[in-house]
C-alpha cells in the first residue's frame, strides 16, 4: 500500500523550521478532497498544541508556504517539544483471517510537535490531557488522517513535553 506523506513546519521565534512529519492513507484523486479537510483539521489541531507559526504543510502532490512571519512570544522555540506517541491498530488486511498480518500492529510510533505550548500542561504532570480541549482536537483530527508506517490506522497513546 502506498502512504501519503504529510508534513507541517512551524516556525520559532528565531525565525527556525521544526519539522512535524505524519503518514497519511494513498493520495488519489477519489480520496484528495477528503483527505485535504482532514489536513485542515489536523493543521488546526497542531497549531493549538504549538506556539509557534505554522510556516507550511506538504502531500506528495503540494507544498503550501503558509506565511513566512515569526510568532509573536520568544517562548517560541523549536527546541520545546511535545513527542507524539501512537500506535497501529490494525491488526491483518484480510478481515480478521490472519492471512495477511500487519507487522506494524501494536507497535509505537513516535513524533515530535516543535514550539510546544506549556500553558497546556498538566498541573504536576508531563503530559498533554487528551481527553478535552487542544489535546482531544489533535487526537481526533491525527487518528482520522494519519496512518502507521506499515500503513494501519492509528490511535494517539500520549503527548509528552520534551525538551
Amino acid at each position: 500500500m502506498a502512504l501519503g506523506e504529510l508534513e507541517f513546519g512551524i516556525r520559532d521565534n528565531s525565525r527556525e523550521v521544526g519539522k512535524v512529519e505524519v503518514h497519511t492513507g494513498p493520495v488519489t484523486a477519489l480520496t484528495l478532497p477528503a483527505l485535504l479537510t482532514q489536513i485542515g483539521t489536523l493543521r488546526t489541531a497542531i497549531d493549538g498544541l504549538s506556539i509557534g507559526t505554522m510556516a507550511s504543510e506538504a502531500l506528495a502532490v503540494f507544498k503550501t508556504k503558509i506565511t513566512s512571519a515569526a510568532p509573536a512570544t520568544t517562548l517560541a522555540q523549536r527546541g520545546k517539544k511535545w513527542t507524539v506517541g501512537y500506535s497501529d491498530i490494525t491488526a491483518d488486511w484480510d478481515g480478521g483471517i490472519g492471512v495477511q498480518v500487519n507487522y506494524g500492529y501494536g507497535k509505537i510510533f513516535t513524533f515530535t510537535i516543535p514550539c510546544c505550548d506549556l500553558t497546556l500542561l498538566v498541573s504536576g504532570e508531563e503530559g498533554l490531557d487528551l481527553t478535552s480541549g487542544p489535546g482531544l482536537a489533535f487526537k481526533t483530527a491525527f487518528e482520522a488522517i494519519a496512518k502507521s508506517p506499515y500503513g494501519g490506522a492509528t490511535r494517539v497513546e500520549y503527548i509528552r513535553y520534551i525538551d
